[in-house]
């Protein structure tokens, strides 16, 4: 049997056996439901958003107030519903129940709840005031073309220095750094099962049985792969429940279609070389233990070289265009969360974009060599921990 058949049995293994583990099933499910939970919960939030705001009145009205009130929230995109309460009746219960947002009693005094809102507050002030200077006025004997010409708003032109964002990239670098975060989850959900599996087959001395009939490095090698597959069926199936579920999100300034094949393609191609780059690495470090219960301070090596790159996703979101960002993003242990988001703005320049794609390869096969050697210098070192160095040395033995 040649050694790549053995590769792939080997890879086959690792996929149905993790693939039907229960901590893997029910992780799947949940994140799933969650994925698909997000797009009509969005609308939900979005719904209730939009109701009409219910400003109340008590006892005296200023002539007109109820148009002057609508005409300003109609102005400012906001539906303003005007309820008014009976004389005598106590507005304050209005205000517990949510019958109000706010309560305009007898054209002098705003009364809100509790928390005061100063937009509904300026806007209701601004209409109060204009209806009184309307009837004083009015009193004073101008027409009403006079009126309107007393009372036009000043025109103030607004605009930036910075032409705005296209709602296509606002989208497109969303969907990236979500991305990034699902890189960030994967990467290390599957490094551990990489790591997790590595130690059990030490502990049941399965790996002695193994490795009668074929290499160390064919174990790794298939091992990763196969872990490495279903890594990228579990981001297929996460991919399909985004898909369906930003159906339902309906985002103001927001375009959704412009989330498609390419930031998908770019995701499924950080996820190879960021798993390429730290699957070796837990297999190495897992390989140096024995029993669960010594496993997790051995992956710390490889979180800790991780978190730095999802703290950089979060700061390239805010302003991809740092120093900090943008060396981040050529450093192969961390380009894969961060180069993502980067590339959703379009401002990476091609000699960035080589930097980090060659750097997180050739840094990938350094530690398929490195980890290879630790691997077959730890692998049958039954007992305690292993130290690295120690594993390093046992591998030219």
């Amino acid at each position: 049997m040649s050694p790549w058949t053995q590769i792939w049995l080997i890879a086959r293994r690792e996929f149905a056996e993790r693939g039907r583990s229960k901590p893997f099933v029910v992780t799947m499910a949940i994140l799933t439901v969650a994925i698909l939970a997000i797009g009509p919960v969005s609308n939900l939030v979005l719904q209730d958003r939009d109701e009409p705001i219910a400003v109340g009145l008590v006892g005296f009205e200023p002539s007109g107030i109820e148009d002057e009130l609508i005409a300003q929230g109609a102005l400012l995109g906001i539906e303003i519903d005007v309820v008014r309460f009976p004389p005598g009746d106590p507005y304050p219960p209005y205000l517990d129940q949510g019958v109000a947002d706010a309560v305009l009693v007898d054209g002098s005094e705003i009364v809100f709840h509790d928390d005061v809102s100063s937009s509904l507050a300026a806007l209701i002030q601004r209409s109060v005031d204009l209806t009184v200077k309307r009837s004083a006025l009015d009193e004073m004997g101008l027409s009403q073309g006079e009126i309107a010409a007393v009372q036009a708003p000043v025109l103030v032109t607004v605009s930036t220095v910075k032409p705005s964002g296209d709602p296509q990239d606002d989208a497109k670098q969303v969907a990236a750094f979500l991305g990034a975060m699902v890189l960030y989850v994967s990467i290390i959900m599957f490094g551990q099962f990489v790591a997790m599996g590595t130690v059990e087959e030490k502990q049941n001395r399965v790996v002695e049985v193994v490795l009668s009939r074929v290499r160390p490095w064919q174990v790794l090698v298939g091992k990763v792969a196969g872990i490495g597959l279903l890594g990228l069926a579990q981001l297929v199936v996460f991919a399909g429940a985004g898909f369906v579920t930003m159906q339902f999100v309906d985002l103001p300034g927001l375009d959704i279609g412009a989330i498609g094949i390419p930031i998908i393609a770019n995701v499924f191609f950080w996820f190879i070389l960021g798993y390429a780059f730290y699957a070796f690495l837990y297999a190495a470090v897992g390989s140096t233990v024995s029993r669960m219960e010594d496993l997790q301070g051995a992956i710390m090596l490889p979180i800790a070289l991780i978190l730095p790159g999802y703290f950089l996703s979060l700061a390239a979101a805010e302003n991809p265009d740092r120093a900090i960002v943008v060396i981040g993003s050529m450093i192969p242990m961390w380009a894969p969360f961060v180069m993502p988001v980067r590339l959703a703005t379009g401002g990476v320049a091609p000699w960035e974009i080589a930097v980090a794609i060659v750097g997180t390869a050739l840094g990938a096969v350094g530690l398929v060599w490195i980890g290879s050697r630790v691997y077959r210098g730890a692998l049958l070192r039954i007992g305690g921990k292993v130290k690295l160095k120690d594993a390093w040395r046992a591998a030219s033995e």
